[in-house]
């Protein structure tokens, strides 16, 4: 009888710590050997020769509640080289916390083809905080609201936020926001929209980094104050980094992420695409582009998500009507390859440190996720560098219809991606099935020791 069910020989094993040649021998859905030239002895081969083998990335920041569901969200993923993700399930106004995490959770386990964790997105904090802390007896340890869009009625005040980091801290939880003042961006809105200024042209100006990076600070004050590890999703500024810079100098516990979006994209980018483009934050400069690789690579943020908002909207729609949000997370992998490790901005383990260790760490998911060694899940990717495409949405797989990278050129791509051992997505093709999932409890209290 074999040792293992699976090999996959002679690619470049890729770490946080660096990159090897070396096979990994899979049995019952687990990694159980790293090393050079291991033999078969029966089991089933993966030739990985020439390509990049690295742990199956971890997207812990998208929304499956538009164009793509909890089954389409995760084909997107598969193909796009993640095979674990955290999803925000939201509780909208007059929705109890339990029953509707619970209904996220059954249908990903009924539609999705990966496995997945929940954070709780709560939008009624002053009725929704007391059932806060059954959500973790679930496996809900996050919890996230706004700090603006008070027109849409998503804003979370100060009070009711400083009130969820409260319980949150009590609970070991962390808290997550997403950071801008939102009456402050209001007020120009307004202002602009009376002065007649074009909604597409002074976008960016409505909502400005140093209104961002005022959230940032003052949600990273309050939670110090209340003793919850905090986490600020999707900072797109070079602004937000100097408080950030400063919690970590002081020893908080706060985390930053960054997105695709905000490394590769412009505000020239919402000129030209739009109503597509319009997401929050905005679209900001390349200056704050190449600040943010710089984050990333001296460990400022931690994570890179996608923020994956797949809406069908077009051009030409209205702009203030037209809601937020993009789709992101089939292209996110390859440009972060693209124009982080082959124009040299971060190192390839940087890229593994930050798509697939960190977040496992970060919620407790490490090291079944997240990396490659003895006793991990079996979740891999393989990436062939030499492999140049040219991403348009018509080779996506998101029901939006659109990405904003059309027409993009980029050398590096997915050919492989499985999960416990299961090949999911093969050259281009999905041989998974959906209803595979594992629902994945987390646990953040080791970020309180």
């Amino acid at each position: 009888m074999s040792l293992f069910t699976l090999v996959v020989k002679g690619g470049l094993v890729v770490s946080p710590q660096g990159i090897s040649l070396a096979d990994v021998g899979i049995k019952d859905e687990k990694v159980a050997l790293i090393a050079p030239d291991i033999a078969p002895d029966g089991a089933k081969v993966v030739d990985a020769s020439g390509k990049y083998v690295i742990p199956g990335a971890i997207d812990v920041h998208t929304h499956p509640v538009y164009t793509d569901d909890l089954g389409g969200m995760s084909v997107t993923a598969a193909f796009g080289g993640i095979t674990t993700m955290i999803h925000y399930g939201y509780v909208k106004p007059g929705q109890k916390v339990i029953p509707t995490l619970e209904w996220f959770r059954d249908e990903g386990l009924s539609k999705s083809y990966l496995d997945f964790s929940l954070h709780g997105g709560l939008f009624d904090v002053e009725h929704q905080l007391e059932d806060v802390p059954a959500a973790f007896k679930m496996g809900v340890t996050s919890f996230k609201v706004f700090m603006t869009y008070a027109k849409l009625k998503w804003m979370t005040d100060d009070y009711w936020m400083t009130a969820l980091m409260d319980v949150v801290g009590h609970e070991q939880g962390l808290s997550m926001v997403h950071a801008e003042n939102g009456l402050a961006t209001d007020y120009l809105e307004d202002k602009f929209n009376r002065e007649g200024r074009s909604p597409v042209d002074t976008f960016t100006d409505v909502r400005p980094a140093l209104l961002e990076a005022e959230a940032f600070n003052r949600a990273m004050l309050v939670a110090q104050v209340m003793g919850s590890a905090l986490y600020v999703v999707h900072n797109s500024a070079e602004a937000c980094l100097e408080p950030l810079r400063r919690a970590q100098k002081n020893g908080w516990k706060v985390w930053g992420e960054t997105c695709p979006q905000y490394l590769t994209l412009t505000k020239e980018t919402t000129l030209k695409f739009k109503a597509q483009a319009k997401m929050g934050p905005p679209l900001r400069t390349k200056e704050d582009n190449e600040a943010l690789w710089k984050g990333l690579a001296d460990g400022s943020l931690s994570t890179i998500g996608s923020d994956s908002a797949p809406k069908a909207k077009k051009v030409d729609d209205d702009f203030f009507a037209a809601p937020y949000g993009a789709p992101s997370i089939e292209t996110m992998l390859r440009m972060v390859f693209h124009e982080g490790v082959n124009k040299g901005r971060i190192t390839l383990p940087k890229l593994v440190e930050v798509m697939c260790e960190n977040p496992a760490r970060i919620f407790g998911l490490y090291p079944r996720k997240g990396c490659l060694q003895k006793g991990s899940d079996a979740d891999l990717v393989l990436i062939d560098p030499t492999c140049k495409e040219v991403i348009t949405a018509s080779n996506l797989h998101s029901g939006a219809g659109f990405t904003l990278y059309e027409g993009r050129e980029v050398m590096g791509a997915t050919t492989l991606v499985m999960q416990r051992g299961t090949v999911v997505m093969k050259e281009g093709e999905l041989v998974g099935k959906s209803g595979h999932a594992q629902y994945m409890p987390t646990d953040t209290s080791h970020l309180y020791k």
